[in-house]
Formats: C-alpha cells, structure tokens, sequence
C-alpha cells in the first residue's frame, strides 16, 4: 500500500511543509486558506496553489514526485517525435500522468521502461513549461 502525503508550500517561513493531511477552509467573505497536517499539533497554512499530493513514485535520482512537480520524462518506446516529454503531474481518471498542454500530450508517470526527473514544480518555476 502506498504512503498517502501532502506537500504544500509555507509562505511565511518560505519553505516547503509535508504532512498526512490537506484541508482547506473557506470563510464567509469568500476567501480561503489551505492547510498540510504534520501531526497531531502540527498543521501549516500553505498556499493553495502550491499544495499537491504524493504519487507514490519517486524519480530516477530519488526524488519523491508530488502534483504540480514538473517532471523530464525520457520515452524509452517513443510514438511521438520526441523521446523527451516536459508536463506538469497531474491525476486524470485516476491515474497520475505527465500533461503537457502545448503538445497536448498526456503520458502515464509510471513506466517500466520511462525515465522520469522532477526539474521544478508550477508553484515556482511555470516558466519550465513555456520553454519546450
């Protein structure tokens, strides 16, 4: 069974906070804060934007893959014209994909034969995707 985590990042200490928990709160005037859980008193206000969840993979250098990370996919079996694919991770169906919307291509993050290296996240670094 895979581990289920958050991620999101704390803008007042400017770092990035896990925990086994994500809630979000919306308040009367419409606005709303999102929250990762770390413990039992151990809750962090994160920015919605940047909060995602774990995959349950990690990358060829062992880096956990969380929602939002943008990750290098190297097609090892390539249909496409490229055996490269930059995307942003993203779940579609119930499955967790490399999206790439330029190209309008949707990859399965998990392969065999695949290799995947997180370079940034849309959180900090969306310009990534504007280069390919």
């Amino acid at each position: 069974m895979r581990e289920i985590k958050f991620r999101g990042y704390d803008r007042f200490d400017q770092r990035w906070v896990y925990g086994y928990g994500l809630h979000q709160s919306i308040f009367i005037d419409g606005s709303s804060n999102a929250y990762v859980t770390a413990g039992i008193r151990e809750v962090f206000i994160v920015d919605k934007e940047s909060a995602g969840q774990y995959t349950g993979c990690k990358d060829a250098n062992g880096k956990e893959i969380y929602e939002g990370d943008i990750v290098e996919k190297e097609i090892m079996e390539s249909i496409f014209d490229d055996s490269k694919l930059i995307g942003v991770v993203k779940m579609i169906e119930g499955c967790w994909c490399v999206v790439n919307d330029k190209k309008k291509v949707a990859k399965n993050l998990w392969s065999e034969t695949d290799v995947n290296r997180v370079i940034g996240n849309i959180y900090k670094n969306k310009e990534l995707l504007e280069e390919e």
